[in-house]
């Protein structure tokens, strides 16, 4: 399964900080080469002559890992305490971490693909759609009442999950979140089924509503439904993928409230596009 930048055939950025960091003479060419394939937008003499004098500020900041590329695209992280919690039920532990306040969007796409464009057009030659189709197919779900200057604003969908893994490694050089973090955003410390409580309300996520105009919604379009620590759409909107390959949160598809829960798992086909699931980014 691909899962990684390295396994679309493009060098491991991990690996790469690494290397710049800890750049010789005898690996300066070959690494040089190894970041022009990359995408960094550097000649290859500049960036040679940058290793050599060790500044190396400019070439690590183009690289995954490095949270200013999620600044430029507007991602937010909230920081969400580790510790003891309730995780399918039982008692887990997990270390602190910080999570995007909402999915990853359309016009977050098209930012990364102005920025990272090499990179991401590699990405989305795996599975069968471009980039621009992945776009157009996600502006073709929005529900059709919502404005046009918001857009932009809501969820990427039709995105793979090796796509959306290889997007989070793209701009933070980590996978996707994995359950037991999506559980812990979504459910907090105590095991609530849902980030506001227990009973299920639909007036806080955006849900399926009969005989109404239905598709997806503007990120932060249900306030009322956010986590404690401020992070939206957990429930709602879209489902999103995880790093284990399964999707969580329920979707603009249904209305049935058992799909609203954080502890409601569900598979799809890895390498399969699907109108109703999203991501979004974590940082540990």
């Amino acid at each position: 399964m691909l899962d990684s930048l390295e396994d679309l055939g493009l060098p491991d950025a991990a690996s790469l900080r690494i290397r710049v960091i800890a750049n010789t003479d005898q690996d300066r060419e070959a690494l040089a080469n190894d970041l022009r394939r990359y995408g960094l937008p550097m000649v290859r003499s500049r960036i040679i002559d940058a290793l050599a004098k060790k500044r190396t500020t400019e070439i690590l900041a183009a690289l995954p890992g490095d949270t200013r590329l999620a600044e430029q695209l507007g991602i937010v992280f909230k920081e969400i305490a580790g510790g003891e919690f309730i995780y399918q039920g039982e008692k887990a532990t997990i270390k602190s971490f910080k999570m995007a306040e909402t999915p990853f969007t359309i016009g977050m796409m098209k930012r990364l693909l102005e920025l990272r464009e090499n990179e991401v057009r590699q990405i989305f030659t795996v599975s069968g759609y471009s980039v621009d189709e992945v776009i157009q197919k996600s502006l073709d779900k929005i529900a059709g009442d919502v404005a046009e200057e918001e857009r932009n604003n809501c969820p990427l969908v039709h995105a793979s999950y090796p796509e959306a893994n290889a997007i989070c490694q793209l701009i933070m050089g980590e996978d996707l979140p994995g359950e037991m973090q999506w559980e812990r955003a979504a459910a907090g410390r105590d095991g609530k089924k849902r980030p506001w409580g227990e009973d299920f309300d639909p007036e806080k996520v955006v849900c399926y509503v009969e005989g109404g105009v239905n598709g997806t919604r503007p990120v932060k379009s249900k306030p009322a439904g956010a986590s404690p620590e401020g992070i939206h759409d957990l429930m709602g909107n879209v489902s999103e993928w995880t790093k284990e390959a399964v999707f969580l949160g329920g979707s603009w598809t249904t209305n049935f409230p058992y799909y609203f829960q954080a502890s409601y798992r569900d598979q799809a086909y890895p390498r399969g596009r699907h109108e109703s699931i999203g991501f979004r980014l974590a940082m540990t």
